[in-house]
């Protein structure tokens, strides 16, 4: 159950950062509604986790504004695709908790966001 959670809290980011970088969101308030709406447990759970991905998501990144977090702020390119984003995480994921199974108790967002700082590291300037 916690994996199938992580899975769709893993979706529902990389929805946000691909609804950030397109001018058309991919989630509006009107799709969150339907699926809010829904009566089975798919689209009860996606509702949930895509609600709280938001929430942690603007806790991340209010923690980088605050200069709160440890990481790097990341430069995810304006035309990365959500499959990319998705791959990439899901394969940090499985090489970083083979090597260091303790890291599956991590938050989740706090994980997320220092793999994309480091695989889409802002260039710094000069």
């Amino acid at each position: 159950m916690r994996f199938t959670a992580l899975i769709l809290a893993i979706a529902a980011c990389i929805t946000l950062a691909a609804a950030a970088a397109t001018p058309d969101p991919a989630m509006t308030a009107g799709d969150l509604q339907q699926l809010c709406l829904g009566e089975d447990h798919v689209s009860q759970n996606v509702c949930r986790v895509y609600i709280l991905g938001v929430t942690q998501g603007i806790a991340v990144g209010l923690g980088l504004a605050d200069h709160h977090s440890t990481g790097q702020r990341p430069c995810v390119p304006a035309d990365i695709s959500a499959e990319t984003l998705e791959q990439t995480v899901k394969t940090k994921l499985g090489d970083d908790l083979t090597v260091h199974p303790e890291d599956r108790h991590r938050e989740a967002s706090g994980f997320i966001a220092v793999v994309l700082a480091q695989t889409y590291a802002c260039a710094k300037a000069h």
